[in-house]
């Protein structure tokens, strides 16, 4: 059996009950940053903390929790929470608090997952999408009615669409804004591409 980490970053605080639920449910629980007020507010103790963690927030961790103490100024906390679970084997990883109010740090946490997404099943759960990275292919099952747009990093990429309001067929996405705005009409809707792919789809 695959397994499952949750990755609470600093970012936006989660509003939406599926972020909730992921936390409450997943049995590991990292916590990104050293930002503790989200699983306080949630009465969830995280099995994780990582960051450059000050005094007062080691002891105010629950002593049940591993600490670790990465000092790398070369990379983000969310790359050392991600280098970690490459070293404990997780498969996949749900990313909630990657996203808020500085733009800068959207991109970079977008980017970073999508850099990583070669090695794990990587989901970024935002309080409006959740974010998926496809190469190959991903079905999506029961989510008609919602919003979805791709973003191709690399303009030659064939993509090949069905249950979607406007489908593609072996195509390129003309531009950056191609891929924005389009609906799922189908319980059922498959997406593939030949490289890599962002795929962003409406949390109700």
């Amino acid at each position: 059996m695959s397994i499952s980490a949750v990755l609470v970053a600093n970012g936006e605080k989660p509003v939406s009950s599926y972020a909730k639920q992921l936390i409450a449910q997943i049995n590991l629980r990292i916590c990104v940053d050293s930002n503790l007020s989200f699983f306080k507010e949630l009465d969830v103790e995280p099995d994780v903390i990582i960051g450059d963690l000050d005094t007062v927030e080691i002891n105010t961790a629950n002593p049940k929790s591993t600490i670790v103490n990465e000092e790398n100024q070369n990379k983000t906390d969310l790359e050392k929470s991600l280098d970690y679970c490459m070293a404990q084997k997780i498969k996949n990883i749900y990313i909630i608090g990657a996203t808020g109010e500085r733009d800068d740090h959207n991109l970079a946490n977008i980017m970073i997952a999508q850099q990583y997404s070669d090695i794990f099943n990587i989901e970024i759960v935002t309080n409006f999408f959740q974010v998926f990275f496809v190469n190959g292919s991903k079905e999506i099952l029961e989510k008609k009615h919602r919003s979805l747009s791709m973003i191709s990093l690399i303009s030659d990429n064939k993509i090949t669409t069905s249950g979607l309001e406007y489908n593609l067929s072996d195509q390129k996405l003309n531009s950056f804004s191609h891929g924005i705005s389009n609906r799922i009409i189908s319980d059922k809707c498959l997406i593939k591409s030949e490289e890599k792919l962002i795929l962003f789809i409406e949390i109700e």
